[in-house]
C-alpha cells in the first residue's frame, strides 16, 4: 500500500526554493501547474496550489482559505548532517522556531515551518528519499551552488 499526502500552498515558486534550494531535498514535478512531489518509500507528499486544489473540489474546500494552513500537522523529516540544514536555514535566514537538543540520548530537532506554515521537525534520524536509491538521506551532505533537482 501506498499513502500520498496533498499539502494545500500559497506560492508554488516560494515552496519550491524552500524544499529544494534550502533544505536540498529532491523534488519531482507532478504536473503542469507546477505542482511536485517529495517521495520517502511509500510515502508521496504532494505540494499543489491552493487555487488548484479549491478548483477541484470546490465544495470541500470553499473554506480552506479561512483557516491556517498546516493546522495541526506536524511533517517530521530525518537527516544525517542536521548541522549542514541548520547552515542552510541561517544562510537563508530563515527562522527556526525551536531547538531541542537532548545530548544524554543523543537527540537533536529544529522547528521550522515551512511558507504556508506547515510545521516541520527536522531531526538527526536517517531517511532516504532518492529514487534511484543514491546513498543519501534527501538533504544535502555539503551545500552546493546549483539546485539540487531539475525545474
Amino acid at each position: 500500500m501506498k499513502m500520498s499526502l496533498t499539502l494545500g500552498v500559497g506560492d508554488m515558486a516560494q515552496t519550491r526554493i524552500f524544499y529544494r534550494d534550502i533544505l536540498g531535498l529532491y523534488l519531482e514535478n507532478a504536473g503542469r501547474d507546477g505542482s511536485f512531489v517529495i517521495r520517502f518509500g511509500k510515502l508521496e507528499v504532494v505540494f499543489q496550489a491552493l487555487a488548484r486544489m479549491e478548483q477541484q473540489h470546490p465544495a470541500l474546500l470553499q473554506n480552506l482559505s479561512r483557516s491556517p494552513l498546516g493546522l495541526g500537522i506536524r511533517l517530521e523529516l530525518h537527516c544525517s548532517d542536521l548541522d549542514a540544514v541548520e547552515r542552510s536555514l541561517t544562510r537563508a535566514q530563515w527562522p527556526i522556531r525551536y531547538e531541542f537538543d537532548d545530548r544524554q540520548h543523543l537527540r537533536r530537532e529544529l522547528w521550522v515551518q515551512d511558507p504556508d506554515g506547515y510545521l516541520l521537525v527536522l531531526d538527526n534520524g536517517i531517511k532516504n528519499n532518492r529514487p534511484d536509491g543514491a546513498p543519501d538521506d534527501g538533504f544535502r551532505r555539503t551545500l552546493r551552488a546549483g539546485p539540487a533537482s531539475p525545474e
